[in-house]
């Protein structure tokens, strides 16, 4: 072998060793988020720091975190939902990262929704709340109350809390305020038509509500508003007996090689610059609550957060096998 052959190798060996170094260098962040594209783009254009985005449904997800196990791939998972964070932090899949917000500019909402044990961080907020289509209601006095869609038993529609953590974690705040028990009985009288019960997504559940075929929705509040930005006739209603804040809640994997780097991450994301980032997304995401003080909501959202319930996360996460599968049981064709 000439030198200039043995040069040559040698040089492209140092070529893909550096290359190999420079993309174990990179971020996995695992998200169900569409407003994680704009704000992994806002980060990196700042930082210099590159980011590896897996993006999947909740579902689909949170099935890839449980097969995994207790070796995640990523550094950094941001889903909707604070029960499911606790499940996992209890499993001890996330690490406590005590402090790292100790500086973030959180509303009072935002410090109430902050766990303890700071294993995962709220960075925006949403509720489930009551869509109507007011074309298919007609003249129908508009639901006040959760207990009020038994008038429309057949006709209401929700997500499969199985698939969908948003949907999980209404079913959980559900449970708290009535009794879980009495909660059961009252939505085995409005989820009456297994076609539009346990629909799987909140994309085919605002299709089904767009078209007539379900007339009111359990659904995401954020979801709803980006219906009314599109000019669909479509009203919110945030029902008097409660709703429950659904964060968007983000960890650190324990076993994360780039923890600096993940809580880098995670302080942006809890800047008024990152929210104005994920504010540019055009999908449902983006009309959520702000959690950082001094920040506007987007389009028609105006909010009460102050009276919103909090969720008892590990109280949620004791109950979430169970609960699932009485609602499959119950509601899935």
């Amino acid at each position: 072998m000439s030198k200039y052959i043995a040069a040559a190798l040698l040089a492209s060996a140092a070529i893909t060793v550096a290359s190999t170094a420079m993309a174990a260098e990179h971020l996995v962040v695992y998200s169900a988020l569409d407003t994680v594209v704009p704000a992994t783009k806002a980060f990196t254009e700042k930082t210099g720091i590159e980011v590896d985005l897996v993006r999947l449904s909740t579902g689909e997800l949170l099935g890839k975190v449980a097969a995994e196990g207790n070796n995640p791939k990523f550094d950094v998972l941001w889903v909707e939902g604070s029960a499911v964070m606790s499940r996992l932090a209890e499993q001890g899949i996330l690490k406590s990262e005590q402090g790292l917000a100790d500086k973030v500019d959180y509303t009072d909402l935002g410090r109430r929704l902050l766990p303890q044990n700071q294993a995962y961080f709220p960075i925006t907020v949403s509720t489930t709340a009551i869509a109507v289509n007011t074309d298919k209601i007609g003249n129908a006095e508009l639901p006040k109350t959760w207990t009020d869609l038994e008038k429309f038993a057949g006709e209401v529609g929700a997500k499969d809390p199985n698939l969908s953590g948003p949907a999980f974690q209404w079913l959980s705040g559900y449970f708290a305020d009535k009794g879980v028990e009495a909660g059961k009985a009252e939505l085995q009288k409005i989820l009456t038509n297994k076609a539009i019960a346990g629909i799987p997504s909140g994309g085919a559940l605002n299709k089904s509500l767009i078209t007539g075929d379900t007339a009111i929705a359990i659904q995401q509040d954020t979801a709803i508003y980006g219906l009314i930005e599109q000019k669909e006739p479509i009203r919110v209603v945030y029902p008097t007996d409660g709703v429950v804040a659904i964060p968007s809640s983000i960890g650190v994997a324990k076993v994360s090689k780039h923890e600096d780097m993940a809580k880098t991450f995670i302080q942006f994301l809890l800047t008024k610059e990152a929210v104005a980032a994920m504010y540019t997304n055009t999908g449902g995401d983006s009309y959520f609550a702000p959690l950082i003080n001094g920040v506007q909501a987007k389009g028609n959202r105006t909010d009460n957060t102050a009276s919103w319930h909090i969720l008892d996360d590990k109280q949620a996460a004791a109950g979430e096998t169970e609960w699932k599968q009485w609602f499959r049981d119950q509601f899935v064709p």
